[in-house]
């Protein structure tokens, strides 16, 4: 009778060391999925948090002799966040992506000696809502619109 080998082939044992490693390097790969996404939680939670304070106090601040404040408004179904300062007709600056209103701080203090400066953060942006959808120019166009409605402006610079 012939007595069967059981010891592994190189062959087969080269294939069960590779599952091995992939199922480690899966586990592994979800894990660190898992935790990313429970850090993104929290810094979702901390945003969640910082707009709501933003929203219960107006914060000023000064840059070269002109004051500006922080202000969240209701518009177009999102919380979008603008810093306003200066007096007269509005002007309203739109920074790109990936930029904030802060992309804007040299020239805003010049602009307000002739203009009220607004000057919104982008829904998605900065302080503002971060919808999944509306990233489009025609809602953009909405969501600026509404802001300068709601401030009491009628026409825009």
């Amino acid at each position: 009778m012939n007595e069967k080998d059981n010891s592994f082939s190189p062959d087969l044992q080269t294939n069960v060391t590779a599952i091995t490693s992939l199922t480690i390097f899966i586990i592994i790969v979800t894990g660190i999925s898992f935790v990313s996404s429970l850090i993104l939680s929290q810094n979702n939670t901390a945003i969640a948090q910082q707009e709501q304070a933003l929203a219960s106090k107006d914060i000023s601040f000064v840059i070269d002799n002109v004051t500006f404040s922080h202000h969240m408004a209701s518009v177009n179904d999102i919380q979008l966040h603008y810093v306003i300062g200066g007096h007269g007709n509005p002007i309203v600056l739109i920074h790109g992506w990936p930029q904030t209103w802060y992309e804007w701080r040299h020239v805003m203090p010049a602009l307000a000696k002739n203009y009220t400066v607004i000057v919104p953060d982008l829904r998605g942006l900065g302080d503002s809502s971060k919808p999944h959808t509306g990233y489009d120019g025609k809602t953009t166009a909405e969501d600026i619109y509404q802001l300068v409605s709601q401030l009491g402006f009628k026409q825009i610079i």
